[in-house]
């Protein structure tokens, strides 16, 4: 396997654009770009896979505050590894390496006294890499719903995910 570029992503990634050869489980892209069709716009940056809509659909909510930064209707997917994450026994919450999650972000609308996802907003991906220590271990970035790479500033989405020491820094639970 070779050594992907080390590229910068956009301004506010460029801390956290390492490129890492993360495995692909059967039917996922890899999680980091290493040349042509992944969503994204340069070498060695997180990409949003694709097919990712295939991966285990682990969560919905609504964040229904429009002030907040997250506001919208979200639908929370995960490859394989991030999955055996989130089943681990409360207290042992541990990702690997290559560990996904994509959240896709759509207007909140109501129809008929029922609470609906509208128009895309966005999809945003957090991945872990274990070098990544100023954000905890995790990559983050976001995507326009076309695909196309949004600049963003990691330290903001980490501001956040600090919190969520107890578990590996993810918000999201799976319950069967």
């Amino acid at each position: 396997m070779t050594t992907p570029a080390r590229a910068a992503f956009a301004a506010g990634l460029a801390a956290l654009a390492l490129a890492v050869p993360f495995p692909a489980f059967a039917g996922e892209e890899a999680a980091v770009v290493k040349g042509k069709g992944a969503a994204s716009a340069a070498k060695g940056a997180v990409a949003l896979p694709r097919g990712f809509r295939s991966w285990t659909h682990v969560r919905s909510m609504v964040v229904t505050d429009p002030e907040e930064g997250m506001y919208g209707f979200h639908d929370v997917y995960a490859n394989r590894a991030a999955l055996r994450g989130l089943r681990a026994r409360p207290g042992r919450t541990a990702y690997p390496d290559g560990a996904q999650f994509v959240v896709s972000i759509f207007e909140v609308k109501q129809e008929k006294g029922l609470v609906v996802a509208g128009a895309k907003q966005r999809d945003v991906v957090q991945l872990k890499d274990r070098r990544a220590k100023e954000t905890g271990g995790w990559r983050f970035a976001s995507f326009d719903p076309a695909g196309k790479p949004v600049a963003i500033d990691p330290a903001t989405c980490w501001g956040c995910h600090a919190q969520a020491s107890g578990t590996d820094h993810v918000f999201t639970r799976y319950t069967e």
